[in-house]
């Protein structure tokens, strides 16, 4: 239970409505000239896959069968191993540009914002995939090939930010912004 002290942040907030759900249900009419144009009916369902898989007892990743965890021990596949190789390059590649101090007469200002709001953006979206990766392993529903995938891909997308960083200057406090009364973003 989260108290009032507690600093929750944007990514605890979307978190706990992507691990319980919620339903959006909505009308909007399009109007101009007070001349209604465009109706649009719109009900949205947010969850996650690891609540979603729960609730109708489906797996997503395979419609046709019913929702059963994975056994361990499940074999690579060649393309699993291509695929994790290169993962790993990718990581290594990410790594090794990281610390390189590059000097472009110190980027523009707008450059730099830019870079900052994607990369920011692109930070919450991962945190926010990356705890539902959690849900899903400690829940037993990804085979050992998927979870190795999963890892490396995360990660890579975390180098990967750590290298645009490097290049624009950014730092890691950067990227969690302060979203006034609603708390910081992350």
């Amino acid at each position: 239970m989260i108290s009032k002290n507690d600093n929750v942040t944007l990514v605890d907030a979307l978190d706990k409505v992507l691990e319980k759900g919620a339903v959006i249900n909505g009308e909007i009419a399009i109007r101009v000239a007070d001349v209604d144009l465009v109706f649009l009916g719109l009900r949205l369902i947010l969850t996650s896959i690891s609540k979603a898989e729960e609730v109708s007892g489906k797996s997503f990743s395979n419609p046709d069968r019913e929702f059963t965890p994975h056994q361990s021990g499940a074999g690579f596949t060649p393309e699993d191993i291509e695929y994790i190789e290169r993962l790993q390059r990718e990581i290594r590649k990410a790594e090794e540009n990281i610390p390189k101090l590059i000097n472009l007469n110190s980027p523009r200002e707008t450059e730099q914002g830019l870079a900052k709001l994607i990369l920011t953006l692109v930070e919450l979206i991962r945190k926010l995939l990356e705890k539902e990766a959690f849900r899903r392993i400690k829940r037993g529903t990804l085979s050992p090939v998927e979870i190795q995938k999963l890892g490396l891909s995360l990660k890579a997308v975390k180098k990967k930010i750590k290298e645009i960083q490097a290049i624009f200057g950014i730092e890691d406090e950067d990227l969690n912004l302060d979203l006034g009364p609603l708390g910081n973003l992350m």
